[in-house]
């Protein structure tokens, strides 16, 4: 613990680190904003609202010049009108629970990358600086030196995702009031279809789903910072990786169907996301579970070389 404790004073000791939890106070009001100017104004009676527009939209349906693809059209709004008063579904609900279930995942983009370049130069900021060999000669084994640095990378990850869903909590109480975590909202990832959430349960979800990714790609930081001695290439090729990773995925899974190897690779399953709005698969035989299988063994072995490299790394120079 008193390891773990020096390293998180050496975060803190930087200003960085304040830049970084301000920015995303800054980023959650900007959004918060954002919203509050493009969302339409709360209607106390929305009922009666989709109601006139039923009505209004069965008029036009009467029109003679209507072609068929507009009668359609209208026909879906007017079933999907009729499925929101059924379900008691404001279309229009805009609470700091809705705020946070549209604007504050984007903003987790953020914290990886936030993340990444801290995780990233824990350990070859220590050769870059000279210090590996002061805090090698301590009496603690290798090992718990870099498992101390690797607790702290998780305790700082786990500090700016609790501070970025704090200020979006926060401050769409202010922007928009405190709703109910029981609202039922439209699942904003089931496209052209009628699906009710709950938005406390679906923002919840959508976090939980996220993290294991979010995990590992902080592991491959933590391990490019114990690999290389450079402080600048071990940040870039992390902040590179990171960034190419979605690029990479959209590559691999157009290949996917000819070369089954493929769906061992791990990029596919770093965002979890895509089960949460029902049985979409990425590729054929794609589970929440083969994926989370998929993520624990890249998990460990990217912790594996980690510490077996670290151990092994020569310092005299």
């Amino acid at each position: 613990m008193s390891l773990v404790k020096n390293e998180w004073i050496k975060i803190f000791s930087k200003v960085s680190t304040y830049i970084f939890i301000a920015f995303l106070l800054l980023a959650a009001l900007g959004t918060a904003v954002i919203d509050y100017k493009l969302s339409p104004d709360q209607s106390k009676d929305w009922k009666q609202e989709v109601k006139a527009d039923i009505k209004e939209q069965q008029k036009a349906l009467e029109a003679t010049d209507i072609s068929d693809d507009e009668k359609a059209m209208i026909m879906d709004d007017i079933e999907v009108s009729k499925h929101l008063l059924a379900d008691n579904i404001n279309p229009d609900l805009n609470t700091n629970w809705t705020y946070m279930a549209q604007w504050t995942m984007s903003l987790t983009s953020f914290v990886t990358l936030f993340v990444v370049i801290v995780c990233s130069s824990l350990v070859s900021s220590e050769f870059s600086d000279g210090t590996i060999k002061q805090l090698l000669i301590r009496p603690y084994k290798r090992w718990k030196i870099l498992l101390s640095k690797y607790i702290t990378s998780l305790l700082f990850a786990a500090l700016l995702l609790s501070s970025l869903v704090i200020f979006s909590y926060l401050i769409g109480i202010i922007f928009f009031g405190n709703g109910s975590y029981s609202d039922k909202i439209l699942d904003p990832s089931a496209f052209g279809e009628f699906k009710p959430v709950v938005v406390g349960s679906y923002f919840v979800d959508m976090m939980v789903y996220w993290i294991p990714g979010f995990l590992v790609i902080t592991t491959i930081a933590f391990m490019l910072s114990t690999l290389f001695k450079n402080q600048a290439l071990a940040v870039g090729i992390s902040i590179f990786i990171l960034f190419a990773s979605s690029p990479l995925n959209m590559v691999i899974q157009s290949f996917i169907g000819k070369y089954e190897w493929l769906k061992f690779v791990l990029f596919p399953h770093l965002d979890l996301r895509v089960y949460i709005s029902g049985p979409m698969e990425m590729f054929d035989g794609a589970t929440l579970g083969f994926s989370m299988g998929v993520l624990g063994i890249y998990y460990l072995i990217f912790l594996a070389l980690t510490f077996f490299f670290f151990q092994k790394k020569d310092i005299t120079n």
